[in-house]
């Protein structure tokens, strides 16, 4: 249950950096991925962050983030995670309460 709550914060977050990013052939809006990373015992770890390799390749997503020399910064990451923290905790709630309802009804059969 616990794990479903913090994927379910993590991707409301995803889905904003998603809308915010600048888009040119739509690759980088593509590659950010929710993903559960490893944690300690008893923690439960996911980052939102573009993905490396494949067809949607988000390699270059910090030269957009923090711009370059050639180019000024068009931040989408850490704007995405700020407008979007409220609403990830309530779909984490949310999460939770609906999932608690589940299980226990399944405990009571």
């Amino acid at each position: 249950v616990m794990v479903g709550a913090v994927r379910a914060g993590a991707n409301i977050i995803r889905d904003e950096a998603r809308r915010k990013v600048p888009r040119k052939t739509g690759t980088l809006a593509k590659s950010i991925t929710s993903m559960q990373r490893k944690a300690k015992q008893g923690e439960i770890k996911f980052s939102v962050t573009p993905s490396k390799g494949g067809n949607n390749d988000g390699w270059y997503a910090h030269f957009v983030e923090f711009g370059t020399s050639h180019s000024s910064a068009k931040p989408f990451m850490r704007p995405a995670f700020e407008q979007s923290n409220n609403e990830s905790l309530e779909a984490s709630k949310r999460y939770i309460a609906e999932r608690i309802t589940q299980e226990l009804m399944k405990a009571k059969q």
